[in-house]
């Protein structure tokens, strides 16, 4: 299918592998975005399931680019998809999740009328499997849109920090390029369901985001309390009963010469114990109890406003 000669000024990203059973929910919330001059990249990286036959029934549509390679991972799809993008704005999003209608048009009329902001994001809703909406959130970012400039500047998502390539590339962007913002409205569903990426990695990702602050703190990209960074990761890896990756936290921290390697061997043979487990287990279920409390009371006041609007 040939480009439209005019540049679009949006560019989404979709990379997708073996997502097919939300794929079109996915797709269908980026074609109908309310802002028009836009185009979406979907990557297939390497799928085997029923996505290109889904694919197949969009190919002439005039805002889609479809790309296809061989499995290699989210990073590389998303590098991939933004060396095609021709917007001077740019997002991405993942198969299962859904945009709504005026994302799009929001966040960009931000970053018109902010022009020191190099990116914005804005609140949204968890759903489970079924669409239903379950919790909110305004801490994360899962729906953005940053200028392809700031991009530049941050660089490409890195394939050595697989599960938080999104968080380290945000965090360079933030650093080399400037502030992010947020707008406190949901303009997104984030699925939250067992065969997601999300769900399945939550005990491996420990380590590899401890690596990824790690380095950041060590280029001068972030600025974080080491020992209390590398006392969470293994707090959380704990709470998995991940004993290989408690043991691989406290490698590195010995690896790095960190001061406190040695009270963080103390720490982990206590939360081995039963006792330090649980003793772990209720300290972190306080913490997760205040935030779902939080959410609750955001995502009671979201129907509240959306029936008052109605």
């Amino acid at each position: 299918m040939s480009s439209p000669s005019k540049a679009p000024v949006i560019s989404i990203v979709l990379p997708t592998y073996n997502g097919a059973a939300y794929l079109r929910d996915s797709l269908d919330s980026c074609l109908n975005q309310s802002v028009n001059d836009l185009e979406v990249i979907v990557v297939v990286d390497g799928s085997t399931d029923d996505t290109e036959k889904i694919l197949d029934a969009y190919s002439s549509h005039p805002k889609l680019r479809i790309f296809k390679q061989v499995n290699r991972g989210l990073p590389a799809a998303l590098n991939a998809g933004f060396a095609q993008a021709r917007g001077a704005f740019w997002s991405w999003t993942s198969d299962d999740n859904i945009y709504l209608p005026d994302a799009m048009a929001v966040m960009l009329h931000y970053l018109q009328e902010h022009p020191q902001t190099a990116m914005v994001c804005t609140d949204y809703l968890v759903i489970d499997e079924s669409g239903s909406a379950v919790a909110y959130d305004r801490n994360n970012w899962a729906c953005f849109l940053y200028r392809s400039e700031a991009a530049a500047r941050a660089g490409l998502y890195r394939s050595e920090f697989p599960l938080v390539e999104d968080v380290d590339f945000f965090l360079r962007l933030r650093h080399f390029a400037g502030p992010i913002d947020r707008i406190p409205r949901p303009h997104y569903k984030y699925r939250h369901h067992k065969a997601s990426l999300s769900s399945k990695q939550t005990a491996k990702r420990q380590l590899v985001s401890l690596r990824l602050h790690y380095d950041l703190v060590m280029r001068g990209v972030e600025e974080l309390d080491l020992k209390q960074l590398f006392c969470n990761k293994l707090s959380m890896s704990a709470l998995y009963r991940d004993s290989q990756c408690m043991e691989a936290i406290v490698q590195f921290a010995h690896e790095q010469n960190v001061p406190f390697a040695n009270e963080l061997e103390t720490q982990r043979k206590f939360l081995n114990t039963p006792a330090g487990w649980l003793w772990n287990r209720l300290a972190i279920a306080a913490r997760g109890q205040r935030t779902r409390l939080q959410s609750g009371v955001l995502l009671l006041a979201n129907r509240a406003r959306r029936s008052s609007l109605s």
